[in-house]
């Protein structure tokens, strides 16, 4: 057990998070995977039972937080990667006026990841090792209309991976962001509009594996997206709300 890998893995329950897991475990790899709905960590862990351990856990309680890494810890003595994943979608229109939804939001993206690296990162220091990555969302690239908060929270998070990486550069912990495209889970099965080169969790996966592996500090696909996204990222405000305007008057007439 002890020359074993051992990765964390928030949010494991569904999609990238589940299938992961299993691409860890394939490897070698003792995984724990956290989440709100134990009945999907369990489906997961039927995967491999001796190897997948699951824990309830909703990533907003600093508390529970605490409780889930004291049992990572008293069990493996260690923790060598914890990949960042739980998150909670609000596709549509701003509205001040929900400001629950908001803070539901900002309390799981950003804040909740913050929880679970007051432990993990803390181990990491003591262990003088560790990796962490964070999946954030090319949504958080500029300001996107209907991207809700979500967009919001993922561009701070990107944020707060940069910063991170260079203030542990001296060190022997690693940070990498995940900046995936459309991947179809439950959360983007709430998109009411059409989402260009969607894949599957699987395949996702794969390419975050490998990515993992690397020393890649940003794992971005698909390039046929990212690409056209990073250039907007690049673009003066007056020609970029301009093109935005442009596209949304197009997408308007689509519809009409």
């Amino acid at each position: 057990m002890k020359n074993k890998k051992v990765a964390w893995i928030t949010g494991g329950g569904t999609g990238i998070g589940s299938e992961l897991t299993k691409r860890l475990v394939a490897k070698g790899w003792d995984v724990i995977i956290s989440g709100r709905r134990i009945k999907k960590l369990k489906e997961v862990q039927n995967f491999k039972k001796s190897n997948i351990h699951v824990y309830s856990l909703d990533i907003t309680s600093e508390k529970e937080c605490n409780l889930v890494f004291n049992k990572i810890k008293s069990l493996f003595k260690k923790i060598d990667l914890i990949v960042l994943n739980a998150a909670s979608y609000n596709p549509g229109h701003l509205n001040f006026e929900k400001t629950d939804s908001i803070k539901n939001v900002i309390n799981t993206n950003l804040m909740g990841q913050v929880n679970c690296l007051k432990y993990a990162l803390s181990q990491m220091k003591i262990q003088g090792f560790g990796q962490i990555v964070f999946i954030s969302s090319p949504a958080g690239f500029r300001g996107l209309p209907n991207s809700g908060i979500y967009g919001v929270t993922k561009s701070a998070l990107t944020f707060l991976a940069e910063s991170l990486y260079l203030e542990l550069r001296s060190t022997n912990i690693f940070v990498q962001v995940v900046h995936p495209g459309f991947v179809k889970t439950p959360m983007t099965d709430k998109n009411e509009f059409f989402m260009p080169f969607l894949m599957s969790p699987e395949e996702a996966a794969r390419r975050i594996f490998n990515g993992i592996f690397s020393k890649k500090f940003e794992i971005s696909f698909p390039k046929r997206l990212i690409i056209p996204m990073k250039f907007l990222k690049i673009l003066p405000n007056s020609l970029y709300f301009f093109l935005m305007k442009q596209f949304l008057k197009n997408i308007k007439k689509q519809y009409e």
